[in-house]
């Protein structure tokens, strides 16, 4: 039985400037019963607010609206920026609302996948951005919306631009997290040297590796606490992904690390255990054809890094539960 409840709603700003959002309310009668997005540094709130559209940014703040042009050649600080000048509760989407989302897409979800166009059907077609690939947000049909309803669905999942995401990266090679929606927390620090974030481990050992993901010997993505296993970078179709664990930890799946069609599984997993500090991006662009959907998850970007397909969600928390 669902927990929550959604509707479509305006968010306004600080300055009274007002985004569309997809109203997400935590409906459980206990506290157990809550779904983890809803938990900030132990408190409990009772709605988290989703960006419905890819984000613009106008006078340096992000707005989810629809038929623009999104916001892109900006890197990872420069749109954790643009969501917290918004005021309070604003930030970065998190991996746990992308988890959220990604669990709640239909099955056969399209986007813009190949220029403007679904890579296999010609005629799913969004209003393209004259010299680019990109297209308007939302201008796709419904089944480019993540339930396949252009009024109540969140567009562009899939495809379009990928997505930068908060509270998940890879440090040379290691899986960090924040649990719950910690990311989402006015003062969390997603520095590159932050200490909030927490490795993942599989065995319980007074001192666990933790688990990696970078490429092997054979320059196969690979996902391991082995780290003399991995080096490198790696990445192709999640089915390509050789997965060296003894046991898989729920934390991977709630990541979107693994998936339980990881064999089946066609779409894009990267990982670049060289770089010091990858961030995440999920859903695919533009050009990603049969690689994109909403378990296309690349860890192979540093924060500085700007690109003509690459974009972000804004969200916003709602308020403390009293119980």
């Amino acid at each position: 039985m669902s927990n929550t409840k959604e509707s479509i709603v305006l968010k306004y700003d600080d300055m009274g400037i007002p985004s569309i959002m997809l109203k997400v309310e935590n409906t459980a009668k206990t506290l157990e019963e809550a779904d983890r997005m809803f938990f900030v540094r132990g408190v409990e709130y009772d709605s988290i607010y989703l960006s419905q559209f890819v984000n613009c940014i106008r006078n340096g703040r992000a707005y989810s609206l629809p038929a623009v042009d999104p916001a892109v050649r900006i890197n990872f600080d420069e749109a954790i920026a643009a969501c917290k000048r918004k005021g309070r509760g604003w930030h970065l989407l998190t991996w746990a609302e992308w988890k959220y989302i990604r669990e709640h897409t239909i099955p056969d979800i399209h986007g813009n996948t190949s220029f403007g166009k679904y890579h296999n059907d010609e005629t799913e077609v969004g209003i393209g951005i004259p010299n680019c690939g990109r297209t308007l947000t939302g201008t796709g049909p419904a089944n480019w919306f993540h339930n396949g309803n252009k009024e109540t669905g969140i567009a562009d999942v899939v495809g379009l631009v990928w997505k930068m995401i908060a509270g998940l990266r890879l440090k040379s090679g290691v899986i960090q997290y924040m649990p719950d929606n910690d990311a989402a927390a006015p003062d969390a620090d997603l520095s590159i040297s932050s200490e909030e974030f927490q490795e993942v481990h599989v065995d319980d050992l007074p001192f666990p590796d933790p688990v990696r993901m970078g490429a092997n010997e054979d320059s196969e993505l690979v996902i391991t606490t082995d780290k003399e296993k991995v080096d490198g970078w790696a990445g192709g179709m999640r089915s390509e992904t050789y997965i060296n664990l003894t046991e898989v930890p729920q934390i991977l799946k709630d990541l979107g690390i693994i998936t339980d069609d990881m064999k089946e599984n066609s779409e894009w997993l990267s990982a670049d255990a060289d770089l010091e500090e990858a961030i995440p991006l999920v859903g695919g662009g533009y050009y990603s054809a049969s690689l994109a959907g909403p378990s296309a998850l690349g860890l192979n970007n540093g924060r500085s890094d700007v690109w003509t397909n690459l974009g972000f969600f804004s969200a916003c928390l709602g308020e403390p539960v009293r119980r």
